[in-house]
């Protein structure tokens, strides 16, 4: 080793090392790993039948987790009447997801805007005519490949009110939009639905759960030219006195829309002395066609006590086995709770009830009930419940959503910020957070 430094030395010790090292591997099975998938993607029109993508129920291009608040910029109160409700779609027709948001404030009207953002850029942004708006529905209502914003309108909520007109939104393929009030009546709209009632246009319902102090029928508006011609449907007003959410969709697939309806679900004395039947309970009205529904025999759902705040329906095969699921998204709510929030008692906590069909009708098959953590909190409820598979293993996952859920600023909710439930490959649900 004459003539060697120490340094020469150690890296010759190493070469050897490594030599030897390579001689004994070659003993061992050589593995190459398997070639990584791509993520899955799930066409989503796939899990409904075609009359179903006609209708609002219906929303392929939705983005979970969105920071309304973020995005516009402003910080959301405690308890209060302001809430920035949101609706998802293709406003371009690029094929990628865009979303409107609507912050409305009944107290102050003053502030209520329509927020349009494309290719997550705020677009378009004007004062939205109604009061306070309580759903927004997006579909494409004109069919020329750019899907529409349909609001509907509570107004002031209290007894009595006089509502809103329903609000249309048309998106054209330029990027433009044009925005009328549509009907001759306002009402207490808390929900309503978009699909095919009446021929081949497309037709909105509208559910106004104060009218029965007027009486008549519910009504909706089909579009015709560019007109909206309103009809009525054989659904009294008192029937749907405590129904706050509602969708169309082909439940017996039989080629015409049904309709799901639910919102306070339970019995209070004064509905015994009501002149016409109110139905508190949720279910389905089989379509007869031309807006009309089988009103004599509904189809009753399974109820939970304590739990009687329905916010919002959501209809999918969600686990691949070829029949549709009812996804129910509920909050505390029964008979005697205050109409303000309490721990509790009213629109508190998120629960969601899953319904499968067999042969005597609907009955729960799963029950997702909240994770601890939530119930120190306040007034935490979720305005609707996106299907979206999160984590892209092609199992279908389930987000509940609102404004103070997305808002990172809204420190309250920090413990169940990203809350979503991941389904497994058995079918059930485990709680998860999105970072």
């Amino acid at each position: 080793m004459d003539g060697l430094n120490t340094k020469t030395i150690v890296r010759i010790n190493k070469y050897i090392f490594l030599i030897l090292l390579l001689i004994g591997c070659q003993k061992e099975e050589l593995v190459v790993p398997d070639p990584v998938e791509p993520p899955c993607e799930i066409d989503y029109s796939t899990l409904q039948t075609g009359i179903n993508l006609l209708t609002c129920h219906y929303e392929s291009d939705i983005t979970p987790f969105v920071d309304y608040a973020d995005k516009l910029g402003v910080t959301l109160a405690h308890l209060g009447s302001f809430t920035i409700w949101s609706g998802h779609g293709d406003f371009n027709n690029n094929e990628t997801s865009d979303y409107v948001m609507v912050p409305s404030d009944w107290t102050n009207p003053s502030v209520n805007e329509v927020v349009i953002v494309i290719d997550d850029v705020i677009a378009h942004a004007f004062p939205n005519p109604q009061t306070f708006t309580r759903k927004v529905t997006v579909t494409d209502l004109n069919q020329d490949g750019v899907d529409d914003i349909v609001l509907f309108g509570t107004g002031e909520d209290i007894a009595d009110s006089p509502g809103d007109e329903t609000v249309v939104i048309y998106m054209y393929p330029g990027g433009n939009y044009s925005i009328s009030e549509i009907g001759t009546s306002s009402g207490y709209y808390h929900t309503g639905a978009v699909g095919l009632l009446d021929g081949s246009n497309l037709s909105i319902i509208e559910i106004d759960a104060q009218a029965f102090t007027k009486g008549g029928f519910v009504k909706y508006l089909t579009n015709n030219a560019d007109q909206w011609i309103e009809s009525e449907t054989n659904i009294t007003t008192h029937y749907v006195a405590r129904t706050y959410q509602s969708e169309l969709y082909d439940f017996d697939r039989d080629g015409i829309l049904d309709l799901i309806l639910g919102g306070a679900e339970w019995e209070e004395a004064w509905m015994e002395t009501s002149p016409r039947p109110v139905q508190w309970r949720t279910h389905i009205l089989k379509g007869l066609g031309n807006g009309q529904f089988d009103i004599e025999n509904p189809t009753l759902l399974p109820i939970i006590p304590d739990w009687g705040v329905i916010t919002d329906f959501d209809m999918y095969d969600i686990d691949g086995d070829g029949s549709t699921e009812i996804m129910v998204t509920r909050s505390t709510g029964k008979n005697g709770a205050t109409a303000l929030p309490i721990d509790n008692e009213f629109y508190d906590g998120i629960l969601i009830q899953i319904l499968d069909q067999d042969s005597d009708g609907w009955y729960e098959s799963q029950r997702i009930e909240q994770p601890s953590s939530v119930l120190p909190l306040k007034t935490v409820w979720a305005y609707n419940t996106m299907v979206y598979d999160v984590n892209m293993d092609c199992l279908l996952d389930l987000v509940p959503q609102s404004d103070k859920l997305n808002s990172a600023s809204y420190a309250p909710f920090n413990t169940i910020r990203g809350l979503y439930y991941e389904q497994q490959s058995d079918g059930t649900f485990k709680t998860k957070y999105k970072s």
